[in-house]
């Protein structure tokens, strides 16, 4: 972890914070975010997964050992990977915890048949990340993106989780015109998008970009 990465705001944010601010209770959003992820991965059914910014492990329930044989969870915040590593232990023998910012993260090259990313480049640099995640895929592999879209009063919600409000002066929404730009420079094909209606006015904006080859 860099100097750069130290000070990040992440890296202050308890997990249960995190949970109540991302459930029911709160904005309501790891619900649709796991019946994402579910979705995609029975359609995708990868041998070879990378989910980046994996938090404390929400929706890696989907997973399937017999059909998986291997997986990386990636995420700055090690308390949260210790989480993650913990609810999920089923899959030890074929995980790889990573505690590491996935603009400085080195996948293996052409490793990865499905690589997920939920809210997560509204945290970090998607022009940096976009050609690093687009090489760690295997010919015909799948990149999938979950974005927040503009909504709502447009900030962090107010939950009850102060913590949150933290991510304010870090979080910038990404356009969905400005990532099919950046996937396309990276060699990436649009399979699918669609918008995901959500709760408190917001959305997401879901969807699939393939590395041609196979």
């Amino acid at each position: 972890m860099g100097a750069k990465d130290a000070d990040n705001p992440w890296l202050t944010i308890p997990a249960a914070d995190y949970e109540g601010h991302m459930g029911a209770a709160g904005v309501d959003q790891l619900a649709p975010l796991r019946e994402i992820f579910a979705d995609l991965y029975a359609r995708v059914r990868p041998a070879r997964l990378a989910v980046l910014g994996c938090g404390p492990g929400n929706g890696l329930d989907v997973v399937d050992p017999t059909v998986t044989r291997r997986f990386a969870g990636v995420d700055l915040n090690a308390d949260y990977l210790s989480l993650a590593r913990q609810r999920q232990a089923r899959l030890g023998p074929i995980a790889t915890w990573i505690c590491a910012s996935v603009e400085s993260c080195d996948l293996e090259a052409s490793g990865f048949d499905l690589i997920h990313a939920a809210l997560l480049l509204e945290y970090v640099d998607p022009a940096a990340v976009l050609p690093r995640i687009a090489g760690s895929l295997a010919p015909g592999g799948v990149f999938s993106v979950v974005l927040q879209l503009p909504g709502g009063d447009g900030r962090i919600s107010a939950t009850g989780f102060a913590t949150l409000q933290t991510l304010s002066g870090l979080m910038r929404l990404v356009d969905p015109a400005d990532l099919r730009r950046l996937a396309t420079g990276a060699g990436l094909v649009e399979q699918s998008s669609r918008a995901v209606p959500l709760a408190r006015g917001k959305s997401f904006w879901a969807a699939t970009f393939a590395r041609p080859g196979r």
